[in-house]
């Protein structure tokens, strides 16, 4: 009888232990979350600060194009809050290929609360992506010149 109970006691205990051991290898592995550039590997915060509108949405660019777009937004993340990029073919109801007339529309929300929008913008379906981002960092290098002034901007037009 004795032996059972002593049995059941270190069967309890190793179980207890394994148990233990699995919970601390799980917290250690999502606390040493490996950092890069202060961003977690876990965690794509310029994937969320990209929204789509229109007929084109996130899932249809290609994984190139978003990483283009998410790239240019990772190296800018202190300064944006929300990118919306409203996009459509110009004719609706053609085929999208490569050479598509598409027009888009950039509204953008910085981390201090400015928001602009871009007006709209006619580009081929294969250069969507670095229209995009080329759009995009010229309304921010002239934000951050106003910034760089002193002045307080309240609204952007910029039509370069």
């Amino acid at each position: 009888m004795k032996r059972r109970s002593s049995s059941k006691t270190m069967e309890w205990t190793r179980n207890t232990l394994l148990i233990l051991l699995a919970v601390t290898a799980l917290v250690i592995f999502f606390n040493l979350d490996v950092v890069r550039k202060g961003d977690s590997v876990f965690t794509n915060r310029a994937q969320r600060q990209l929204k789509f509108s229109g007929t084109l949405n996130r899932k249809d660019f290609t994984s190139k194009e978003m990483d283009r777009i998410a790239n240019y937004v990772q190296t800018n993340k202190k300064l944006f809050k929300e990118i919306k990029i409203d996009a459509a073919p110009q004719d609706s109801y053609k085929k999208i290929t490569p050479t598509t007339q598409v027009l888009f529309e950039l509204h953008v929300t910085m981390a201090d609360g400015f928001t602009f929008s871009t007006p709209v913008r006619r580009t081929q379906r294969a250069k969507l992506s670095k229209s995009i981002v080329s759009k995009l960092d010229k309304d921010v290098r002239v934000y951050l010149k106003l910034k760089k002034e002193g002045k307080n901007p309240t609204s952007l037009i910029n039509t370069m």
